[in-house]
């Protein structure tokens, strides 16, 4: 160490490129030396002994605080476009971006998070703004977290899988600086790329890339499911079997144990990294399945903060279920009917809502019919002329009614599944936020997404009147008026809005937004 500075020397066989990567919105920077071999690879040169590292990442400074997510992703991102484009092209890529060949460069990232990756409830209140989702929509993009007295950055999260991002992203951005991926662009164009034509298979190697540097950086197997949609926006999902990946993140993790400065990559490290993300053995067994809300539904989410933390809460409900399995009637019919439950929301979404009299329908009478009447009054006979035929009004509000119904069931089953565990899956409270917010008009359904808890909360509902020139509609503000009245009522919980809404394809793509 000198000066402040770490870093082991490199020879000439090696490069050394300073890498910074900024996070103004957590007000840090990432400073490090990426390091990397130039020779033994390509079958040109067996200089390099196949346990020899080829890649090296390493703090640059002395004092830096470590970031599994962004450290290993990186070192798993580089050592990839290392093998996929060979060490030559892999390093006139840095070249090509100097003033001449011999010119020393540096690469540079900037993270940018959505603001609905982090509560804007400090926000909207130091702006004296509403807890509305008009009000939401109007902040400006990638806010700054706030912070306490201290100058500390304070950071809450809303539970839409931040950390899947966040390695996505860098993932997808890389493949796609170094034109080792191909990905679809917002504006519809491609970039060049080396080897690959279609976006698909971009879409592919940027899916199993990143679900191996996300596993790597939480040490363990997870879902698989917020990195899926990261990558493919709105789908039903299978994960991949453990095995596929668990060998080669254990082989990581041993190699660098015992480093105590920055992370390595050796060369069959490398090599075993190309052939699992290229899946030339095809191992990957997952499964995606696009599904998405047909036009004239749309959802609505919401900031829950309120009540208590609980930490893992799938795992505890793993464990009742395995502890369960064979001496509790309940443990298995409250998986098995979840699970009828789910299938019964993913037919209705991919099959019954696409046929053309119901889309049809929706469209024509959703906003000024279906949507100004609630659930309860679906069910009431309407005038004969709008149920006679299929796709009229009174039809669709029936065909919308068994999605409620499928939704009601799966929330009787989470929430029975977790009192018998002894885990708020869905929370009391949490119970009469739905079930207030599934009284108003327009409303399918509401509930507790992913794990559960007392974060976060979904609406599905059908798109009323347009409002604020377009970029809301009735059903959404009155929504919003409710959970800001709860929260003016009951100061202990505070519902706030979010600005996502169903994504008809979504996922990952490249955009042209400047630096």
């Amino acid at each position: 160490k000198e000066g402040g500075v770490i870093g082991n020397s490199i020879n000439a066989t090696w490069e050394s490129v300073p890498l910074d990567v900024y996070s103004p919105q957590f007000d840090k920077i990432f400073c490090y030396y990426l390091s990397y071999s130039l020779s033994g690879e390509d079958g040109n040169d067996d200089s390099d002994d196949d346990g020899e590292d080829v890649l090296r990442l390493q703090p640059r400074t002395a004092s830096y605080e470590p970031n599994k997510f962004v450290e290993r992703t990186l070192l798993l991102a580089f050592g990839y476009l290392r093998q996929s484009l060979g060490k030559e092209l892999f390093h006139s890529r840095f070249r090509q971006h100097g003033l001449n060949s011999n010119e020393r460069v540096a690469l540079a990232i900037k993270l940018r998070a959505d603001n609905d990756f982090y509560s804007q409830i400090n926000h909207l209140k130091q702006r004296g703004l509403d807890l509305t989702p008009q009000d939401v929509e109007s902040l400006e993009p990638f806010l700054p977290c706030p912070k306490d007295s201290e100058g500390k950055v304070i950071v809450n999260k809303t539970g839409m899988g931040s950390s899947a991002a966040l390695v996505t992203s860098i993932v997808g951005a890389l493949l796609q600086f170094f034109g080792a991926s191909s990905l679809p662009m917002i504006d519809g164009e491609m970039a060049e790329t080396v080897g690959q034509e279609n976006p698909e298979d971009g879409l592919r190697i940027a899916h199993n890339l990143a679900q191996i540097c996300h596993c790597y950086a939480q040490g363990k197997v997870g879902s698989g499911f917020d990195v899926s949609s990261a990558v493919f926006g709105s789908h039903v999902y299978t994960r991949f079997s453990k095995g596929v990946i668990n060998k080669f993140i254990e082989d990581v993790e041993l190699r660098n144990e015992t480093l105590k400065d920055g992370l390595s990559l050796a060369e069959t490290d490398s090599s075993q990294l190309f052939e699992l993300v290229t899946d030339a053995d095809k191992k990957w067994d997952c499964t995606v399945q696009p599904i998405h809300l047909p036009e004239g539904l749309e959802l609505l989410m919401a900031d829950v903060c309120g009540g208590s933390e609980s930490p893992s809460m799938a795992r505890k409900i793993l464990e009742w279920k395995k502890k369960n399995r064979e001496t509790g009637f309940l443990s298995g019919y409250y998986w098995k009917d979840l699970k009828r439950c789910n299938k019964k929301i993913v037919s209705l979404l991919s099959d019954q809502y696409t046929k053309k009299p119901f889309c049809d329908g929706l469209v024509r009478d959703g906003p000024l019919i279906i949507a100004s009447r609630t659930a309860e009054q679906w069910k009431k006979p309407m005038p004969s002329t709008w149920h006679e035929f299929d796709g009229s009004s009174w039809d669709v509000a029936m065909q919308l009614l068994d999605l409620r119904m499928a939704f009601l069931e799966s929330r009787q089953n989470l929430k029975g599944m977790g009192t018998a565990a002894g885990v708020p899956v869905e929370p009391d409270s949490q119970t009469t936020l739905a079930d207030a917010t599934m009284k108003l008009p327009g409303v399918v359904a509401a509930g507790v997404p992913g794990a559960g808890g007392y974060d976060a909360l979904f609406v599905i509902y059908v798109k009323g009147p347009p409002t604020n020139g377009g970029k809301s509609d009735q059903v959404r503000d009155d929504i919003g008026n409710l959970w800001r009245d709860l929260s003016n009522q009951d100061n202990s919980t505070v519902v706030c809005p979010l600005s996502v809404r169903a994504a008809g394809s979504g996922g990952l793509c490249a955009s042209s937004l400047q630096w």
